[in-house]
């Protein structure tokens, strides 16, 4: 039993069991409000009850316990008031939140007459404040989208508090019962999406919980009859859209109501003279505004005028002012439905609505609501709603592709702004369908640009924008950069132009900060730049030579105390990251058991680069504090002492830590070796879940291998990590074959022994 069926069935339940407790004869009505007040239970909410009552205050507190505490003996959640009638409508007079609670009041047991007075007087005094304090309402669901966010656009929605989601669509209630609005069929559908939805995540958690978790999608989807997960989330998102359409569209009105009443009322203004209307300011070709709204100008002739739908959304975003509805449902009925190939006007209009910022998205949404974005973009019927699988990502693909298009705004000018933003809208427009997104996404971007009427060559560049758009980050977080290979792998994908590197470094960055807080960081950004700036150098014909490691920290550290066996140096590094520079002068400690004592100081590795110099070996770590405290070079120094002298066994600390802190993980490692990437070594990627130690257990099978570490680079992903490794033979040389076999069977051996404790 699920959804409305699910729902009559507890309404029914409770309703009688609570009117079962209530003592007979006396003056008072409970009645329910909230999710039971509209016959809306979910499995494990609170019940929200009134008890309405014209008694002496004494008789009703042993009236009202005899009905609440056999309800907390129950273990029920229970938001309880005992009032009287006046009392109850005084409070809905006074306190909006109060007063949009009662308007659900249903009566359950008790004096009907008591539950009939309270419910007219509510509903009479909502009618004739509904209007003003609908901007009460608007500012504490724009407060509720501040902390939530919106459910039509995230991964993991609160399905109540979220802007959209159920709390929403109880003010659309409201509104409609002032008569302000109507609610359409299909806020109605999305409504119930919604509650199916909700009463399942509390099933699955058994508990009040409105959050739908990515864990849970699949058995939920299954529940309600749903093919998988990722449908679900669709289904949710578009419903969280069609209702965040719906309360835009009823803030706007009633808005507009308040300001017909602060200008004297309908009355008032047919006394005035004919010529004093309200105001019509011309936007743009046969687009003005009107009362607050974007609309037609009387002699616009969408029929003839394929140009017309993008000036109106231009005209909008740069008003900041939304589009009437009644203007969008002329567009759809009127407007050309084929666009087989744009006009100049039309393209220019599209890209500076990409350059609109913010106001892009509400413009956006209203096309794509009235059916009007997929006569201008079909393919985005692909990738509306739809779910991003990683867990750095904050939006689904639609979302995150306007968010992209924003973010290009912020950033550094670019020769060509206009490829950079349709290249950003259109970079993931291959996502959910077969093959390599970006593969797939070049193509259909390259489509799209040329029914946008770009010349080829401009139609060639967005096609590599889309195609590449990974490109940088990969290199410059899972790659070298001291490598000459890394910088050559970059030319041979994107050619010797500058210009199309300097667009994939504004797409990247724009990308990563639309992808969210994971994905972005002051050290990617200058790991992206480094990276940048020796391409450039390159394409300008400077020799691409392996940059010297040996820098001022390091030389000082290699020449510090020579008869000591090691030495460690603490200098900056970019962003919140330091650098660890260790020399070791002997065989004694191993690099990994190096990389041990960093971890145990609860350190993250991000970087490390080791160099043989004079018979030293110099490893320089960049790390990241992962406490946010940086243990002084002494502590560090001590560490490896104690490792030297044996008084400290990494391996039984680290096992320690990894116990007292670690939860338990899958734990396979996925193996990739990259051909071509690497001067003078073999680049091995190691895809494993996150956890303490996995580096020094890494090193540490390299080491039993018989292959030495000349760098590696690590990255996380939320819960995974992707680590690189640049390997060499004791010959300095790249890894040959059984090498190769001989890492691979010490890192199976190693999955066997570090799996779930």
């Amino acid at each position: 039993m699920v959804g409305p069926e699910l729902r009559a069935r507890l309404t029914s339940l409770y309703d009688r069991w609570l009117a079962s407790l209530l003592p007979a004869d006396q003056p008072i009505a409970l009645v329910a409000v909230g999710g039971l007040g509209r016959q809306e239970p979910a499995p494990y909410s609170d019940l929200d009850l009134v008890l309405l009552h014209d008694l002496p205050a004494r008789r009703v507190r042993e009236v009202a316990d005899s009905i609440w505490y056999p309800i907390w003996d129950a273990g029920l959640g229970l938001d309880h008031s005992v009032r009287t009638v006046d009392e109850t409508a005084k409070l809905a007079g006074s306190d909006v939140k109060v007063s949009l609670g009662l308007l659900d009041v249903r009566f359950i047991a008790g004096d009907a007459g008591l539950a009939g007075e309270a419910r007219q007087r509510i509903a009479s005094a909502w009618r004739v404040n509904a209007a003003t304090r609908a901007e009460q309402l608007q500012q504490m669901a724009l407060e509720r989208a501040e902390g939530f966010g919106h459910v039509a656009y995230l991964l993991q929605p609160n399905l109540k508090q979220a802007y959209g989601g159920l709390r929403d669509a109880m003010i659309l209630r409201a509104l409609a019962r002032a008569q302000l609005i109507d609610i359409r069929p299909a806020v109605r559908d999305a409504l119930g999406t919604l509650l199916d939805v909700r009463g399942e995540v509390q099933r699955h958690a058994r508990k009040a919980n409105d959050v739908l978790l990515a864990q849970d999608r699949a058995a939920i989807a299954a529940s309600l009859g749903m093919s998988d997960g990722t449908t679900l989330l669709r289904e949710v998102n578009y419903a969280g859209r069609t209702i965040t359409h719906a309360i835009d569209t009823a803030f706007r009105r009633a808005a507009s109501r308040r300001a017909e009443a602060s200008s004297g009322g309908l009355r008032a203004r047919l006394r005035r003279p004919s010529r004093v209307g309200p105001v019509r300011e011309g936007l743009a070709k046969d687009v003005v505004t009107h009362a607050g709204e974007v609309v037609l100008a009387r002699d616009a002739k969408p029929a003839l005028d394929s140009g017309l739908l993008l000036r109106v959304a231009r005209a909008a975003a740069y008003a900041d002012l939304p589009i009437s509805s009644f203007t969008l449902d002329r567009l759809r009925i009127e407007s050309p439905a084929d666009l087989p190939l744009w006009t100049d006007e039309m393209r220019t209009d599209f890209v500076a609505l990409l350059a609109a910022g913010p106001p892009l998205l509400r413009v956006w949404e209203s096309l794509d609501q009235h059916g009007l974005l997929v006569r201008l973009l079909p393919e985005w019927e692909h990738v509306r709603s739809l779910a991003q699988h990683n867990a750095v990502h904050t939006f689904t693909v639609d979302r995150h592709l306007l968010q992209t298009a924003i973010e290009v705004g912020a950033a550094s000018a670019v020769s060509r702004p206009d490829l950079l933003r349709v290249g950003a809208l259109l970079h993931d427009i291959g996502k959910g369908r077969p093959g390599d997104h970006s593969e797939v996404g070049a193509t259909i971007a390259r489509e799209i640009a040329q029914r946008m009427g770009f010349p080829e060559s401009d139609c060639e560049l967005i096609d590599r924008l889309v195609r590449y758009h990974l490109l940088l980050p990969d290199r410059a977080q899972r790659r070298d950069l001291t490598d000459p290979r890394t910088v050559q792998s970059v030319i041979e994908k994107v050619g010797s132009a500058p210009l199309v590197v300097e667009l994939l470094q504004a797409l990247s960055l724009a990308d990563a900060r639309a992808t969210g807080p994971a994905a972005h960081s002051q050290w990617k950004t200058d790991l992206i730049g480094e990276l940048v700036t020796r391409v450039k150098a390159a394409q300008a014909g400077e020799p691409i030579d392996e940059l010297d490691l040996v820098d001022e920290l390091a030389t000082d550290l290699l020449t510090a105390d020579p008869l000591e066996p090691f030495a460690v140096t603490i200098g900056r590094a970019p962003g919140a990251y330091q650098r660890t520079a260790v020399v070791l002068r002997d065989g004694s400690v191993s690099a990994a058991q190096v990389a041990g004592v960093l971890s145990a100081s609860s350190l993250n590795i991000r970087r490390a680069r080791f160099s043989d110099i004079d018979g030293s070996r110099l490893l320089d770590f960049i790390v990241e504090p992962r406490f946010g405290s940086m243990p002084r070079a002494e502590e560090i120094s001590e560490s490896v002492r104690r490792v030297y002298d044996g008084s400290l066994d990494v391996r039984e600390r680290l096992a320690r830590k990894a116990a007292a802190y670690d939860k338990p993980v899958n734990p396979d490692l996925y193996l990739r070796w990259v051909d071509n990437a690497a001067t003078s070594a073999s680049v091995l990627e190691v895809q494993a879940a996150d956890r303490t130690a996995l580096l020094f257990h890494l090193m540490g099978a390299f080491d039993a291998a018989g292959v030495q570490v000349r760098s590696a680079v690590i990255e996380s992903y939320g819960p995974s990590v992707v680590d690189s490794f640049y390997l060499q033979s004791t010959r300095g040389e790249p890894l040959g074959r059984e090498d190769k076999r001989a890492v691979e069977i010490e890192l199976e051996r190693l999955g066997e022994q570090t799996g779930p404790r």
